[in-house]
């Protein structure tokens, strides 16, 4: 018996050494195995596994739940300290817990573990006080923490130094930043306070420019960023030594470019506390100007070559400037066909009175352009010479070909060729080159030998090792089939394939091993080993920082579910559709199971939430509607569901529009967004001898196909009164049979597809915008109402350069009445002129009859282009041409004849968009029409 109880002693003795040391290494950090877990049969059984969750306010099951999901160890399971190790990592992994401790208590049936938790307070809200002049989104994105973090207090000083350090960059001396935690009673989580007292600053006393000769002092200090802004009152003379760094090296590559390759630049500065100045100095050394031409180039102009000269975009230091400005040369002239191109520099010092002068000549000896005088293409039976040709760059003269010979541009064509070739199986191809020079190295014959060899055919694909799918479903989708073309380098992509096809099946452990064997005949045979590996299933997923959004629209946007074969590629379609949310600021996900090699993987999803809460107000003057003021108040997040409702308003000199609107952008969780509103309006545009009033509702439908189409259906009820303005108004009224002027109902069903691939909204350089749709107008009161209205847009943006962009527009509107109506009232009739169309014109002023009244139609068409040249400093110099004409009037006033205008306008390129000014040229202007017209812009009108 004494053997026994010592030995017993003894196993007890080393099992809770080994527990010791698990907790041990949860405490302190050690990442644990990293081999297979072997589990002696000597170990004790698990009998029992407790979960103790301290502090839970709400939902204990949910966290239980969890934690045991993270344990790996089941009742019955033999005890192991990798396991256990491995447990507490994927505690820690999940992000949810502040301790973790592990105790154990042996039993008769064996051990019993238990886990005690203490989860952390999340950070449900951070309140800043005392930013300004700084935007509270840069002290937020200076803090490591963020609202759905978890509240560690020892964080918080850290969050108080990067703040301080934030706002001494900013020129504040001496900032006092107090960063507390308020937990809330009802949820235990915790609001964030960051008080801020930024307390004096320097301010800049002076500016001198000490050495400068070439540039005079103001011009100099324009250009620097440091005496700019100290005349502005949002910064009150606040020196930034940040900005002054910048603005030395904006000087210095400003020095560079005017020719001073050698100029130095430095500062110098003096602080004074007692009154909280500082004087900055700034030292030039101009040194040498450098004056550069160019000898012997024939081929480029000297525009073109100076391109090239990098000393006067980053200096010529140590003389390397003008070293890269050299092989810049050769190197441009090499892939023009210049092969012997030589580049040598002859230098000439010039002094004056004021300045150094460093003359250089770039004396270039272009040598011979050597012009491909023929292709020959031997030895080829698969494939002719047309094919072999298209996968070459190297071509002979021809129409927009200048056949220049380029070796480098040659090597690579045939490694094409060479690679056509083994796609097809001819995997001994040889392809070479032999070249024919002329005697002046003018003109060169190009004869490409091939040796195709024997073209390897597979005569047979196996796999083996498969359970899950049957050999037929899995050959399907290779690409290796059996009579195609054999290439070794498929076989990895058929090893892909297999795999993504198996692991969608809930395998995404499976291993495949694809290997080969060609016989004498070149015919080969490719067998597929699978190792399925162990079924894994999507296990539960946990959210952390939604405090406000919905677990459910989550959970929409995952379509893997839990319980479901587990698939990474539906996970990742799930995690890019959660982080597309616009009412998430960031997203973070982490999926614990599958390195660990569990059966079940689960999610740990932690976001933060943008403020959802938002309100617009701006205001300003255009031409079309004159002085205006604008405001808008919303929630991105109405009651945490993922809709954005507003309340918006708009006043102008043409009248006033207020609406009420709620946009939907997953209905039902479908990918069909909605949005429905409700507004009113009183418009009377300039010029018009009438105006509308509306009130009433719709909804919209919209569909994105394919990231670039879209698809609308809208439904808008409303209610519309016409009236007469100006002196007539009465007159008009007391006519009779006047049915336009009475209140009309009406309902219009708007079907429309549209294209987009510009690369920008606000500011386009590239890309196709086109939308058709078509008005579908049903008078409830009335047949006057009764048409369909068609609409197309057309614009198109080209930027052949970096500084200009082409711009081109063409607009068509028809209005097709039906039924027994003949008659479109005037108010749903097109009419052109002015900032939106016709530029030069007056708005709706494009056609109008003797009293001057505008004239609008069934029919219009507009078509403009406009070149926008960017002077840089975000000012762009805007030329244009427009063309319009509106026809199918109800009147014999004006003529349908197309008219003209050309003009110019400078722009000035803001963030939210463009600001302009533009004069418009009548080119077919009448007697008693004005010459042309200014308009005023926000934005770009197409």
């Amino acid at each position: 018996m004494q053997w026994k109880r010592f030995l017993f002693t003894g196993l007890s003795s080393v099992f809770l050494f080994s527990i010791c040391i698990g907790i041990f290494c949860a405490n302190y950090g050690y990442s644990g195995v990293t081999g297979p877990t072997v589990v002696s049969d000597s170990e004790p059984i698990v009998s029992k596994i407790l979960v103790d969750i301290q502090g839970l306010p709400i939902d204990d099951q949910t966290w239980t739940r969890m934690t045991k999901s993270l344990i790996f160890f089941q009742e019955g399971d033999r005890f192991s300290s990798d396991k256990l190790q491995a447990s507490i990592e994927a505690l820690k992994q999940c992000n949810r817990f502040e301790k973790i401790d592990v105790d154990s208590r042996e039993e008769k049936e064996g051990i019993t573990l238990l886990f005690r938790l203490v989860p952390f307070g999340l950070i449900k809200d951070i309140k800043i006080d005392g930013a300004s002049p700084l935007f509270e989104r840069e002290v937020l994105q200076v803090m490591t923490v963020y609202v759905g973090d978890a509240f560690v207090e020892e964080e918080l000083s850290q969050q108080a130094t990067l703040i301080a350090n934030l706002f001494r960059k900013q020129g504040f001396v001496a900032p006092k930043i107090n960063v507390t935690g308020t937990p809330d009673s009802e949820d235990g989580h915790f609001t964030i306070h960051v008080r801020i007292e930024k307390g004096p600053y320097y301010k800049l006393e002076r500016l001198e420019i000490l050495g400068n000769r070439a540039f005079s002092d103001t011009r100099l200090k324009v250009k620097m960023k440091t005496w700019r802004v100290s005349h502005l009152l949002r910064r009150a003379g606040r020196f930034i030594e940040e900005d002054l760094k910048n603005d030395i090296k904006k000087l210095k590559h400003y020095y560079w470019k005017k020719g001073f390759a050698d100029a130095a630049v430095d500062y110098r500065l003096e602080r004074y506390p007692e009154r909280m100045g500082v004087s900055v100095f700034v030292t030039v050394t101009e040194d040498s100007l450098y004056k550069i031409e160019l000898v012997g180039n024939e081929r480029f102009w000297d525009r073109t070559l100076k391109k090239d000269l990098i000393l006067f975009k980053d200096g010529n230091q140590q003389g390397m400037g003008l070293k890269k400005s050299i092989r810049e040369m050769k190197r441009r002239y090499r892939e023009a066909g210049y092969l012997e191109a030589k580049v040598k520099i002859e230098e000439k010092i010039d002094v004056d009175k004021k300045q150094s002068i460093l003359r250089f000549q770039f004396v270039i000896d272009e040598g011979p352009c050597s012009i491909v005088d023929s292709i020959q293409i031997t030895g080829n039976t698969a494939f002719d010479d047309k094919k072999l040709q298209k996968q070459m760059l190297t071509r002979i003269p021809g129409f927009l070909k200048k056949g220049v010979f380029v070796p480098e541009t040659l090597g690579e064509d045939l490694d094409a060729i060479r690679f056509l070739y083994r796609k097809y199986g001819y995997l001994d191809a040889q392809v070479n080159k032999e070249l024919t020079w002329s005697e002046d190295k003018t003109r060169v014959g190009i004869r490409v030998e091939i040796e195709e060899g024997v073209q390897t055919i597979v005569s047979s694909v196996k796999i083996t090792g498969l359970s899950l799918l049957s050999e037929a479903e899995a050959l399907k989708p290779i690409t290796l089939q059996v009579g195609t073309p054999f290439r070794k380098y498929m076989v990895q992509s058929d090893e892909n394939t297999l795999s993504a096809m198996i692991a969608e099946k809930g395998y995404p452990r499976v291993e495949v091993k694809g290997t080969f064997s060609i016989s004498e005949d070149h015919k080969a045979c490719v067998v597929y080993d699978i190792h399925e590996g162990a079924y894994v299933e999507m296990g539960e997923v946990y959210y952390k920082g939604n405090f406000r959004t919905k677990q459910k629209i989550l959970e929409n946007e995952l379509t893997l579910k839990p319980g479901e074969p587990f698939s990474l590629r539906r996970m990742l379609q799930g995690q890019r559709s959660i982080r597309n949310l616009n009412i998430l600021e960031s997203v973070r996900f982490n999926t614990i199971g599958l390195m660990e090699k569990k059966d079940k993987v689960d999610l740990f999803v932690e976001m933060e939430e943008k403020k959802p809460y938002y309100l617009q107000a701006g205001g300003g003057y255009d031409s079309e509607r004159g002085f205006f003021a604008h405001t808008r108040l919303g929630d991105h997040n109405l009651f945490g569901t993922n809709k954005d409702a507003w309340l918006a308003g708009e006043v102008s000199q043409i009248g006033y529009r207020n609406e009420l609107g709620l946009s939907e952008p997953r209905l039902f969780g479908s990918r069909i967004s909605t949005t429905s509103g409700a507004f009113l309006e009183r418009r009377e545009e300039f010029n018009q001898v009438f105006g509308t009033e509306t009130y009433g509702a719709s909804l919209g439908f919209s569909r994105r196909w394919l990231k670039l189409l879209n698809t609308d259906l809208n439904f808008r009820f409303e209610r519309r009164e016409q009236f007469a303005g100006g002196p007539e108004e009465a007159a008009i009224k007391q006519l009779d049979g006047v049915d336009e002027f009475d209140p009309r109902s009406i309902l219009v069903t708007t079907p429309a597809i549209s294209y987009d691939s510009r690369d920008s909204f606000i500011q386009p350089k590239k890309g196709i915008f086109s939308r058709f749709s078509v008005d579908i107008s049903r008078g409830l009161s009335n047949e006057l109402d009764d048409f369909l209205r068609y609409y197309f847009d057309f614009r198109y943006y080209w930027t052949p350069l970096d500084r200009l962009t082409f711009a081109w527009l063409g607009r068509v509107g028809h209005v097709d009445p039906y039924g027994s109506n003949e008659k479109v009232p005037e108010d749903q009739l097109f009419f052109l002129g002015g900032i939106s169309d016709v530029r030069g014109f007056e708005e709706n002023m494009l056609r109008f009859d003797a009293k001057r009244d505008p004239v609008g139609g069934r029919t219009a068409m507009v078509g403009s282009v406009e070149a926008r040249i960017d002077l840089s400093h975000n000012v762009e110099l805007a030329a244009f041409y427009d063309t319009g004409s509106v026809r199918d009037t109800f009147t014999e006033a004006g003529s349908d004849a197309f008219q003209d205008s050309v003009g110019l306008g400078l722009r000035y390129v803001t963030a939210v968009g463009p600001i302009g000014l533009l004069y418009g040229i009548k080119l077919d202007r009448k007697k008693e029409e004005k010459a042309g017209r200014f308009h005023f812009s926000i934005g770009y009108t197409f």
